[in-house]
């Protein structure tokens, strides 16, 4: 049985020396496979880190004797991989509930995060959200936590063109056990709080927000937190939906690397 100090199952793509790092960071019910549509062309210019959140992917087979997750764990958590492997600095990407660990990262360790990109930004809760998430263990205990799983992927991801993001998202929940899943879930419970911490708090590091236009609950909050804070970039992909890294990569891809050059980040 792993421990609280098991290091989270992590996978590396490192092209040079020279070149900086990128860790991702999936979401609620993800794993190291989110990114793949992601690793062919970045790694032609960056180092690439990419790990399981605790529950997840490769961790559902490590059960651990953590009562509970906050924000804060998770992302000292994340830190443990990036200290073992000798990483000073790194950029960050993270889709989904994995932009929320993303921001708190950058709070916690801002002098080693280089930037952000926050490909379906979840930074503000809306009526409907913050009552699916102060409810949603109650209504998990209701319906199924698999059942509830596969609700979260419709509500946030409705139309015919989200089908594969919420195909990937359901099957690669499965691997969550129900304490798992529980433990996750009670998170939930100070999400707008954190959300809210997050929303105000400003940083001078470059970010990049990659929304879809069909993204329903997030886009508005997410436009309103790049008008807040000048140095943060949004792009909008038509026609696409929440998980914009899976469902437009190609799109999203090109975003990424035109930032980074464009800051300087990346080699010619």
């Amino acid at each position: 049985m792993a421990t609280n100090d098991k290091i989270l199952h992590h996978e590396l793509h490192s092209s040079s020396p020279d070149f900086d790092w990128i860790l991702f960071i999936h979401g609620a019910g993800g794993s190291t496979v989110t990114w793949k549509r992601q690793v062919p062309e970045l790694k032609k210019k960056f180092n690439l880190l990419l790990i399981d959140l605790p529950g997840h992917g490769q961790m559902a087979k490590y059960p651990n004797t953590d009562e509970k997750y906050t924000w804060t764990s998770i992302a000292n958590k994340i830190k443990k991989v990036i200290d073992h492997l000798s990483i000073t600095k790194f950029h960050i990407i993270g889709v989904s509930v994995g932009t929320v660990i993303a921001l708190q990262m950058r709070e916690m360790f801002l002098s080693q995060v280089k930037s952000v990109v926050l490909p379906g930004c979840i930074i503000q809760l809306n009526p409907k959200l913050k009552l699916i998430a102060n409810s949603s263990l109650m209504m998990a205990k209701v319906i199924g936590f698999r059942a509830f799983y596969k609700m979260s992927a419709l509500v946030m991801m409705p139309r015919k063109n989200h089908k594969v993001s919420r195909d990937i998202f359901v099957r690669e929940s499965r691997a969550l056990s129900i304490s798992e899943f529980k433990k996750w879930t009670n998170m939930y419970y100070t999400l707008n709080e954190t959300l809210v911490e997050l929303f105000k708090a400003g940083s001078n590091i470059p970010h990049l927000i990659v929304m879809g236009a069909q993204d329903h609950l997030f886009l508005e909050p997410a436009k309103l937190y790049a008008q807040k804070h000048k140095n943060i970039t949004i792009k909008i992909i038509e026609k696409c939906g929440h998980v914009v890294s899976i469902e437009r990569a190609d799109i999203f891809n090109a975003f990424c690397l035109e930032f980074y050059k464009k800051n300087n980040f990346s080699p010619e």
